[in-house]
């Protein structure tokens, strides 16, 4: 009786196991994609909601930032207005004079400013004004009047959480016991701020938006909640009533407080984001919207942006259906492949003697190299010519798919670079920082001994390490001058958005670390997070090093490169790794790049540096020079002794052809003028100083004759049949100590003129 299988019981048996492996594969593939995909649908998911919070979060900072600098601006220019006041009226009125408050009163009545007197135990001729209150304002104004001082006043005290009304106030004595005060409330401040503010947000911020977008400002009456806690003052959103005062113990779409909740947050921590359920302002349909709200003290508003969660619930789901979507193609690849495998071994077992199934054994044991090793087949060791062709085809294969891996490599580092030339374009006098970064840091690495890995490592990490500054506002990247304060705090962002931007993508997870770390100083001086010596990685403190050493011997537009020499002592004065600077200090000099030359024309770099500083010196409106160009252009003329007349140009009545015809006609009318002022042949340095101020620098003597001109090229201006009517006046340099001053000397000639006019009539 013969024992085992015969030819045809072997096929049947080799067919049932290629059967039943066929229904394990079908089975794995199938829990696979029912349990998978609800995986990636959740990270992604998770990645967009994180993604979209950290964007309306920078939105919001943004806006932020705009509104401060405006109100900033804002309080100094009413500070310098009142102080004129104030100095103003003490030349008329006599400490003597046994009627000073009716004169006060009689001025106040005519001029329609509020001014107040102070007595020696600090009460005044207003009750809700007390010196008590008063806290100095430190800015330095650079008044030229000595005996003016400027208070921010408090009214008297409210209920728990509100917030009692700000007075900006300048004071003067005009006798041993008397104080004379002119003072604005901040209200009045807060709306034009309002009018300003809010359509450059709309214009700018929100230009791009959908209509599902979310944007708000708030004013806030009760930081403690209460019935009239707060009322919108803008809101994007449809259906929304502006200036009606809310209860913080209102509900959402759907009957959920939540008001108390974020009130408290902002308490406490200043910022918060809040979950609620709101219209949609397409479907009115309630639906979960995500907002982040900040509070800015200096206004009491709350300010925040949002977004609606189901938008990226779609956009997870579609993500996940078209991923497993694609798989489905792969898995038909995969048993294809396996199909055609076990057939090749089935004729392999079946045909050929025991050298087949030595020379089988060999090549599937080579199988898993294939692409790791050049040859992961020994030919030699095989016995048939046919599975040594087979073996010589996968060593091809085995070449080519490392070959391919290579060129990978290499397209990917390419991209990296080009994309990072592409954020470079952004601010031409950084360009190759990056590359060059990179390069220092592998070099380091190589002089440190480091593996061929963590060389690698940290070429990748210095091409990514500035990433985040594509996050940082193009009004403060590409800002000429120097950062204020704010604005520094919001470059120091960019580490932590470059680590936010990679370390979540598989590639970057290793190296994430590094690049938000190559701001850190030993001492804990750095940013973004403090860290002492022995907290930073060593590859962060590489990368740190080769950042400051590219920057020293690069040159700046404020500067020229430091030489070799000089920078390797500048480094060894920083707080930054001194072993590594000791063990390398020998080497910079053959690891030094020297820096390259333009790759752009030089005709297109200047155009694109002028549009930049146009950015910040130019008014967008009218194309004229702001203020702050033209103090500039006069304090350098004042510093070189070159005499001038500084032209002013008062649109008289302007507030009232904007109320008579319109906004539109009041903005036509600037243009006008500004077109006109802009187009004089004599005139240096056209300028739009207010709203309704424009101002130039005439470098002659026959100014009588210039001003002749300068009304003839006005006098034809008309809106509707009403000829516009102007003032001008003209100041000479000699001896002002500043543009500043000489501006201010001639606007104060127009506000005579203003009174003169008024006092004709």
């Amino acid at each position: 009786m013969k024992s085992g299988f015969d030819e045809g019981s072997y096929l049947k048996a080799v067919y049932a196991v290629l059967f039943a492996t066929f229904i394990i594969m079908s089975g794995a593939f199938y829990y696979i994609e029912k349990n998978q995909k609800e995986a990636i649908y959740n990270f992604v998911y998770n990645y967009e909601l994180n993604r979209q919070k950290k964007e309306i979060k920078l939105e919001t900072y943004a806006a932020i930032s705009f509104i401060d600098s405006y109100t900033k601006s804002t309080i100094k220019n009413t500070f310098k207005s009142l102080a004129y006041e104030v100095s103003l009226e003490k030349i008329k009125l006599n400490p003597h004079t046994k009627s000073l408050l009716n004169t006060l009163k009689d001025e106040r009545i005519r001029k329609g400013a509020k001014f107040v007197f102070f007595f020696d135990n600090n009460t005044s001729t207003v009750d809700f004004l007390n010196l008590n209150k008063c806290k100095p304002y430190r800015e330095n104004l650079n008044l030229s009047f000595n005996d003016i001082h400027l208070y921010m006043c408090q009214s008297e005290k409210l209920k728990e959480g509100q917030f009692n009304e700000t007075f900006l106030l300048a004071t003067t004595p005009i006798s041993d016991d008397i104080l004379l005060g002119a003072y604005k409330p901040m209200l009045e401040l807060e709306n034009k701020i309002m009018e300003y503010t809010f359509p450059q947000l709309n214009k700018f911020i929100l230009a791009d938006k959908n209509q599902d977008s979310y944007f708000f400002v708030v004013k806030m009456l009760n930081l403690n909640g209460g019935d009239a806690f707060a009322m919108n003052i803008y809101n994007k959103s449809k259906g929304v009533s502006i200036g009606k005062p809310a209860s913080s113990k209102g509900t959402d779409a759907k009957g959920n407080p939540y008001r108390e909740e974020y009130l408290k947050a902002l308490r406490e921590k200043g910022e918060t984001y809040s979950a609620y359920w709101y219209p949609s302002p397409t479907t009115n349909k309630p639906r979960l919207k995500i907002s982040f709200r900040k509070y800015y003290e200096p206004l009491h508003w709350m300010i925040g942006t949002g977004f609606y969660v189901d938008s990226i619930k779609q956009t997870a789901s579609m993500f996940a259906d078209d991923l497993f979507r694609q798989l489905k193609y792969f898995q038909l690849l995969l048993f294809g492949l396996y199909l055609a495998t076990m057939a090749l071994i089935h004729l392999i077992n079946t045909k050929f003697s025991s050298d087949t199934n030595k020379d089988t054994n060999l090549i599937t044991s080579a199988i898993p190299h294939i692409g790791s090793k050049k040859d992961p087949i020994d030919i030699d060791k095989l016995h048939l010519k046919r599975l040594k062709t087979i073996a010589k085809a996968l060593n091809e294969l085995s070449t080519t798919i490392i070959d391919k891996n290579e060129q990978i490599e290499r397209n990917r580092i390419e991209f990296l670079r080009t994309f990072v030339k592409v954020l470079e374009v952004r601010d031409f006098y950084t360009k190759g920082h990056s590359e060059r970064v990179a390069l220092y840091a592998q070099k380091i690495a190589q002089i440190l001994g480091l593996s061929k890995r963590q060389q690698y490592d940290l070429y990748i990490a210095g091409l990514l390490h500035d990433l985040g500054k594509v996050a940082i506002p193009d009004s403060i990247l590409l800002k000429p001058g120097k950062l204020s304060d704010y604005e520094y705090e919001i470059m120091k962002y960019h580490p932590v958005f470059s680590y936010e931007l990679i370390k979540d993508v598989e590639f970057f997870k290793g190296i994430a670390k590094f690049v938000r770390q190559h701001h850190e100083r030993c001492d804990g001086s750095g940013y973004p997070d403090g860290l002492k010596c022995e907290q930073i990685t060593l590859e962060g403190k590489i990368l740190a090093i080769a950042d400051v050493f590219d920057a020293l011997t690069t040159s700046r537009p404020y500067r020229r490169a430091f030489s070799l020499e000089e920078s390797l002592e500048i480094i060894k004065n920083m707080p930054l790794d001194k072993t590594i600077i000791s063990a390398i200090e020998h080497k910079l000099k053959e690891i030094y790049i020297e820096e390259k030359e333009d790759t752009l024309p030089s005709e297109m770099l200047s155009r694109v540096e002028k549009s930049r500083i146009d950015l910040f010196e130019k008014d967008v409106f009218t194309g004229l020079h702001r203020i702050k160009s033209l103090i500039n252009f006069a304090d350098k003329l004042i510093e070189n002794q070159i005499d001038f007349y500084l032209f002013m140009v008062d649109i008289k009545h302007l507030k009232k052809i904007n109320y008579i015809f319109g906004y539109q006609k009041g903005n036509e009318l600037i243009a006008q003028v500004a077109a006109i002022i802009r187009n004089l042949k004599f005139a240096l340095h056209p300028s739009r100083v207010g709203s309704n101020y424009f101002a130039f620098i005439y470098a002659k003597d026959d100014v009588v004759k210039i001003e002749k001109e300068l009304l003839n090229e006005l006098k034809d201006i008309k809106i509707g049949n009403i000829d516009v009517e102007f003032l001008t006046t003209f100041v000479h340099s000699k001896g002002s100590k500043n543009g500043e001053e000489i501006i201010y000397l001639a606007e104060m000639q127009l506000e005579s003129l203003k009174c003169s006019s008024i006092k004709q009539r």
